[in-house]
């Protein structure tokens, strides 16, 4: 039996195939970063509209947009139809998109695009396998989608990564995310992908931890220790290990950690040069500790 791919679902969705392409979007550059928010997709659309030039698009009217959702997987965020093209310097600006001067480049053209009713139902929820060639991110040939493999198709949107700068987990949700990994596969593939500088708050007391999370499998593993130790960061639930001011705070108040509230400062995207990576999380985490005073202050756990 032949496996589910994306040209079975756009002739069930009823798109025409010879007027149509799929785009990818990764946000893996610094400037682009910030681009992406589930909660707020206005900057997206518009880093979507700005193109470097007229023919960008292949004069195509629809566009099935997705976004990098760890390795070669990628999450289906919208149909798209092309109603006009201007250009960029013409249009009205959006105040909160981040990169105004993508509007000013030369030839940079704003294609207007409005969300297509065409495989709505199917927006966060479709994952499909982007295959090898994920520096081909710009793919319309139906021998290219044919090779496009669903991966899954996601029940309801509790499984999807809200954002880095929208992490803000009780202890009980942090740990079911991590520790059922195999049922939040994008949190988890999100999570794996970067090393961060994350905050961790007793939200009864208002004491709080600053770490850093530039191991193995990124801030994914650093917080899946917290989920398997109740709170210490330690290699087990007794052991001494872990954060010493937590692990301190912790054995005078032993079910603190049910308040602790789990939330990402910064994240450290990798290059792939460990040693420049991992040096970068250090010298982040300083900062931060500096910022938010976690050293010798009544609230701060921070012991170094």
């Amino acid at each position: 039996m032949s496996s589910l791919n994306l040209v079975d679902l756009i002739n069930a969705a009823g798109i025409p195939l010879d007027n149509l392409l799929v785009i990818r979007h990764s946000f893996n550059k610094k400037e682009t970063s910030t681009i992406w928010d589930k909660n707020d997709r206005s900057n997206f659309y518009e880093y979507q509209s700005i193109q470097p030039t007229a023919d960008f698009f292949k004069n195509k009217k629809y566009i099935l947009s997705f976004i990098a959702d760890g390795k070669t997987h990628s999450r289906f965020v919208g149909c798209f139809e092309i109603v006009g093209l201007y250009p960029a310097s013409k249009v009205e600006r959006l105040p909160s998109f981040p990169n105004q001067d993508y509007y000013d480049r030369p030839g940079h053209i704003y294609f207007k695009m409005e969300l297509s009713d065409y495989m709505k139902d199917l927006i966060d929820r479709l994952v499909i396998d982007w295959g090898a060639g994920t520096i081909g991110y710009v793919q319309y040939s139906l021998a290219a989608l044919q090779k496009k493999t669903v991966v899954s198709i996601y029940p309801d949107s509790k499984h999807v990564f809200p954002g880095y700068n929208r992490v803000v987990w009780d202890f009980t949700t942090m740990q079911e995310y991590l520790t059922h990994s195999d049922q939040y596969e994008e949190i988890a593939n999100a999570l794996k992908e970067v090393y961060a500088i994350y905050l961790v708050v007793d939200s009864q007391t208002g004491k709080y931890y600053v770490g850093s999370a530039y191991g193995k499998d990124g801030l994914f593993g650093r917080w899946l220790t917290y989920a398997n130790t109740n709170g210490t960061g330690g290699g087990s639930k007794t052991d001494e290990e872990g954060n010493k001011g937590v692990v301190e705070y912790l054995k005078e108040n032993p079910k603190a950690y049910l308040n602790f509230q789990y939330s990402i400062l910064e994240v450290i995207h990798k290059t792939g040069i460990n040693e420049k990576d991992i040096q970068a999380t250090l010298e982040a985490e300083k900062v931060w500790k500096q910022k938010l005073c976690t050293l010798k202050t009544s609230w701060g756990l921070n012991r170094n």
